[in-house]
């Protein structure tokens, strides 16, 4: 009861706070109350217990856990695995015993595996760099419920607030417009379908952003001190997301607006003892929590720089996005929610791009003024060149300097969705001075109702004409009505930005962007307590503190993570840097180097046809590597395995083996084999 009350009151507040605060006379309170109800309705998300992970698929599909969490509405998305399967359990299996929290995790592999090359929302560890993960902080001192809800909503949240800010910071816009604007980077179908990572990955560039025009305009000490930490904590936890292919475009993006922020502002700017001790405190903030985890992850982050995959992948040159990459965003109402081979979710998820309808704004604004300015600029040179690269392809050479060829080129919505909310925060200001231009004249008038009727048309056109290029299946979940509506829609947009009713585009986009993705979230209250089943856990789970048991798990991917979680180790994991130790054990002279080193989903699978070898190494994609074992003859023995658990299928195929001894199986779904040593061999019988 006092969750659901927590959960209405949680999406209640903001919304009747921001439209009430309409119908109020702006007051001291206004942006203030504002921040102050948007913090309760996160602390009240995270005290119910509420998130929108997948994670259920994990704990209901394994069917070798107990938990008490409870779904409420909307449909957990397989497509999230990236999250539900290997992210969140990660996470979680940092909570478990032994070594709670430590840096290397004993449960993931025979060697364990460093938790801190973990990237995204991060695993939480103990060591000073903690501070720089802070979706992973509800873990450190909230009880498991609470702590899968911090995790969950922290990315939206502070995303939002970031880009709230600068909105405010660099447009001086009202904070109610600001708010709404704001919505459209965390709320896009693009973050929701990545499960919140690429607000998360915007969040820190744009927080550093703020941070330091907030340092360079302090007047006193104290206040520079502290935008210089925060300066420095966002640098930190920036790097600390570790995917290039977001963190690269982000960081060139944001850097070239501050240069340009500054340069606009540069007459404001005063650098005294204040800004010099503001910078000083965030460098060394920043400093000591990246060489705390360097010294942690240092071996780790070596080993994945020489990985086959991603560490030494082929340089991305870009020019392959589908045409219709810029108006999937249209879609969206269809696509999000929609599987075949040639589409997922996640890659279908886009934002409502108006590049076009803001290019023509762009243009009436320098025809009017005789100028632009340098944020502008920046904003539209960016833009050129991201989308020479996804649609074009650039140099190698010049993908080599700017380390832009590790930035796969269908993975770039997570700036331009930043970059269109920019530049609606500036022609947002500046909308009055066109509707001043176009009222002075009827000429004027009526030559900016033809440019917006001309470019709503245009506009609508274009994307028709994208959307027609999208493979078949994908056409005909647009059916006409749907098409229709999209394309009305466009228009409309395009129509409402040239004319300079900017409020009134920002508004209808914020509620189409809320409408399409929100429903993509499931909403549950996470567990409190998660188990395994009783008939596994006296075997596996032991009293003691000492080192855990390892499982090898064949063929079932959700046992893989689903037994971390709860305490248990397994042989086979998901890897960011690869298990060489492991592999050299099976492949002491490292003639397979080039199929095991590399991120990966280790998967053990039973070759019952192999007759030339006991098993075998191979990589079936880039992020896996698979060890098919013969299941009568190979000695589990040689993975340093404890024990075997198999599906009653797979059983059968094992009940043969010379180094196994069934332990125990419910008859349906698992079946638990423990390994034996060469002398208990001999001794070795089966029975069912």
């Amino acid at each position: 009861m006092y969750a659901q009350l927590a959960l209405a009151l949680s999406a209640a507040l903001p919304v009747g706070y921001l439209l009430l605060s309409f119908a109020w006379r702006e007051g001291g309170w206004g942006a203030r109350g504002f921040l102050t109800v948007v913090l309760t309705s996160f602390a009240l998300l995270v005290a119910g217990g509420w998130s929108g992970s997948s994670f259920s698929l994990l704990l209901d599909q394994a069917k070798i856990l107990q938990h008490d969490g409870a779904s409420f509405i909307g449909k957990a998305q397989e497509v999230r695995r990236d999250e539900w399967l290997i992210v969140t359990p990660l996470a979680m299996s940092q909570a478990a015993e032994p070594n709670r929290l430590s840096s290397v995790n004993p449960l993931h592999g025979v060697y364990g595996q460093n938790m801190n090359v973990v990237g995204m929302s991060g695993a939480p560890t103990l060591g000073l760099e903690a501070i720089a993960k802070p979706a992973s902080w509800g873990f450190l001192a909230l009880d498991l419920r609470r702590a899968l809800a911090w995790h969950w909503w922290f990315p939206f949240f502070a995303c939002f607030f970031a880009v709230w800010a600068v909105l405010r910071c660099w447009f001086a816009l009202d904070w109610r417009q600001a708010a709404v604007l704001a919505m459209l980077v965390p709320g896009s179908a693009y973050s929701v379908g990545w499960s919140g990572w690429p607000a998360y990955a915007s969040f820190f560039p744009v927080l550093a952003a703020w941070a330091a025009e907030r340092m360079l305009l302090a007047e006193r000490k104290l206040g520079a001190a502290l935008w210089g930490l925060a300066l420095g904590w966002a640098a930190a936890g920036f790097v600390l997301v570790l995917y290039p292919g977001w963190q690269i475009p982000l960081a060139y993006l944001m850097a070239l607006l501050m240069l340009a922020r500054w340069w606009q502002m540069r007459s404001f700017w005063h650098w005294g003892v204040a800004q010099t001790l503001g910078a000083l405190l965030a460098v060394l903030l920043g400093g000591v929590l990246l060489a705390t985890w360097w010294s942690d992850a240092q071996g780790a982050i070596r080993a994945l720089s020489q990985t086959v995959y991603p560490g030494q992948r082929s340089m991305e040159l870009g020019g392959y996005v589908e045409p219709w990459h810029l108006s999937k965003g249209l879609a969206n109402l269809v696509t999000l929610y929609e599987t075949s081979q040639w589409s997922i979710p996640s890659d279908a998820a886009g934002s409502l791009y108006l590049l076009a309808p803001l290019a023509v704004m762009t243009l009436l604004h320098l025809f009017i003024r005789r100028s632009l300015e340098a944020l502008v600029v920046v904003l539209w040179l960016f833009t050129a060149f991201v989308l020479v690269h996804m649609f074009l392809g650039i140099p190698a050479w010049l993908a080599r300097a700017t380390l832009w060829g590790k930035v796969p080129a269908f993975r770039l919505d997570v700036v331009l969705v930043l970059v269109q909310v920019f530049l609606l925060g500036y022609f947002l200001q500046g909308a009055p001075a066109l509707r001043q231009w176009a009222e002075g004249s009827r000429t004027r008038a009526a030559a900016l109702q033809g440019a917006a009727a001309g470019t709503a048309i245009g506009f609508a056109w274009f994307n028709w004409h994208c959307l027609s290029m999208m493979p078949v299946p994908m056409q005909d979940w647009l059916n006409p009505a749907v098409l229709a509506l999209a394309l009305s829609g466009a228009g409309w947009l395009a129509y409402l930005l040239v004319r300079g009713q900017v409020w009134n585009a920002v508004a209808i986009s914020a509620v189409w962007t809320l409408a399409v993705s929100l429903p993509f979230n499931p909403l549950q209250q996470a567990p409190r307590h998660v188990q395994l089943v009783p008939e596994l856990s006296s075997v596996l789970k032991r009293p003691d503190s000492g080192a855990p048991r390892h499982v090898a798990v064949v063929n079932e991917d959700l046992w893989v993570g689903a037994l971390p979680v709860v305490g248990v180790g397994v042989v086979n994991s998901f890897f960011y840097d690869p298990p060489l130790r492991f592999w050299r054990d099976l492949d002491p002279e490292g003639r397979l180097d080039q199929v095991y080193n590399r991120y990966q989903f280790m998967q053990i699978k039973l070759e019952p046809a192999m007759v030339d070898s006991d098993f075998r190494i191979s990589s079936p994609r880039m992020d896996a590597v698979t060890l098919g074992v013969q299941p009568a003859r190979f000695d589990f023995a040689r993975v340093k395995a404890d024990f075997v658990l198999a599906n009653v299928q797979d059983a059968v195929l094992l009940e043969g083996n010379a180094s196994l001894r069934l332990e125990r199986t419910d008859g349906t779904s698992w079946t638990l084999f423990r390994v034996i040593s060469g002398g208990q061999r001999s001794q070795a019988h089966t029975r069912y």
